[in-house]
């Protein structure tokens, strides 16, 4: 992955030393309530064609509501489902850290998490990952299962910094493990950030368990990894 500018000229958050994973999030946190929603809102746009070119029509995605500052994935998984994809939302377990998935549509009633500031599908039976895959692996073609991944900040590797919680580290630890027992299906994690929280690699901790994203979608564009 490129420092520096991206195609479309934006400013990469590249030029930084090291920091805390804690200082590194308070940073972003900051930086994120200072955007101003009609920014948000053009930038959930051009994300919104930049996936719909890349992901099949007919793919399974495992998406999530962004909270109040991250990326707007919502006109993807709106025009998704519009065109006859599949896609599922994230449901917090009551123990653990592994998520359940809910299926969504637009119409699909929400609720407010008792603890954490998300909103979730009100579904009392959510698809464990490997019930999730095992619906990806019914598609008569190979498409991959996709999984939007909220990330914070991505280093050049692909290394993510999350919230903190763990549940996508350790969702996407049993999808490596669910997965081989599906030859046919391949999985794309692709982490979704603002351009200015890729970072070079070093500008934050990375320890073994961290998830790490095949690919990553910014308002100018998908880069792999």
């Amino acid at each position: 992955m490129n420092s520096g500018r991206c195609g479309c000229g934006c400013n990469h958050g590249s030029d930084m030393s090291t920091q805390t994973k804690a200082e590194m999030r308070r940073r972003v946190r900051t930086a994120r309530v200072q955007l101003p929603a009609e920014t948000t809102a053009e930038r959930g746009e051009a994300m919104a064609a930049a996936l719909q070119r890349h992901i099949h029509p007919e793919a399974v995605v495992a998406g999530y509501v962004p909270m109040p500052g991250e990326p707007d994935v919502m006109p993807f998984l709106e025009r998704h489902t519009a065109r006859g994809g599949s896609v599922y939302l994230p449901i917090i377990p009551a123990a653990g850290r592994i998520l359940g998935w809910a299926p969504w549509y637009p119409q699909t009633p929400m609720r407010r998490h008792h603890r954490m500031p998300i909103s979730e599908p009100e579904h009392s039976c959510p698809l464990t990952p490997q019930e999730l895959v095992a619906r990806a692996s019914t598609l008569t073609c190979p498409i991959p299962l996709v999984v939007l991944v909220p990330t914070l900040a991505l280093d050049a590797t692909g290394a993510r910094l999350g919230q903190g919680g763990g549940y996508y580290d350790t969702t996407t630890a049993q999808l490596n493990v669910i997965l081989p027992q599906h030859p046919q299906l391949t999985c794309e994690l692709i982490a979704v950030v603002h351009s200015e929280e890729l970072m070079t690699a070093g500008a934050f901790p990375v320890e073994p368990h961290d998830l790490r994203a095949t690919r990553a979608v910014t308002e100018c564009r998908i880069i792999d990894f």
